[in-house]
């Protein structure tokens, strides 16, 4: 009855720290990956998809960004109809109809689709190009991008709904 007693006092006490709040000891040392789809944030399974409601993705792209958007605007001028842009630096999310829709990456170092901005025409892997007003677009598996004119490096990448005027 003593082994049972003490068994049972041992259980209960690391009992607490087995149900203690799960702490990852996985350093964040990448940021969040822009694809085709939405939003892969690091060191998870999951993602933050397109379809999704604007208010759960602000909210989660605000502790992924770690601030709320710096300003959040309504474009009503946009060929797929009134988008609101939610933008943090370097990082535009739209919506269209209160959901998210489309994405823009203007900052150097974060992925999508497997290139960055800044990335150099020269590094970037065969794909096909089109000349149009803003500049020299492509398009990598659904995530497109831009090189400026008179430029050699990519400036701006983008997938989904944007609200870009040619």
């Amino acid at each position: 009855m003593r082994r049972v007693a003490g068994f049972v006092a041992v259980f209960a006490l690391t009992g607490c720290q087995l149900f203690a709040p799960f702490q990852s000891t996985v350093l964040r040392t990448t940021g969040p990956s822009f694809d085709a789809g939405g939003i892969q944030p690091p060191n998870t399974d999951l993602r933050i998809d397109f379809g999704r409601a604007q208010p759960g993705v602000i909210e989660a792209a605000s502790r992924l960004f770690g601030a709320a958007p710096d300003e959040v605007i309504i474009q009503t001028e946009c060929g797929a109809g009134t988008v609101t842009a939610a933008r943090w630096p370097g990082v535009t999310l739209n919506f269209l109809d209160g959901d998210f829709r489309g994405w823009v990456v203007a900052a150097p170092g974060l992925p999508a689709g497997g290139l960055t901005v800044g990335t150099p025409r020269d590094a970037l892997p065969p794909l096909r190009y089109q000349e149009t007003t803003l500049g020299t677009e492509f398009d990598a598996g659904g995530v497109f991008g831009i090189i400026l004119p008179g430029e050699d490096e990519v400036a701006q990448l983008w997938s989904g709904a944007t609200c870009f005027f040619r």
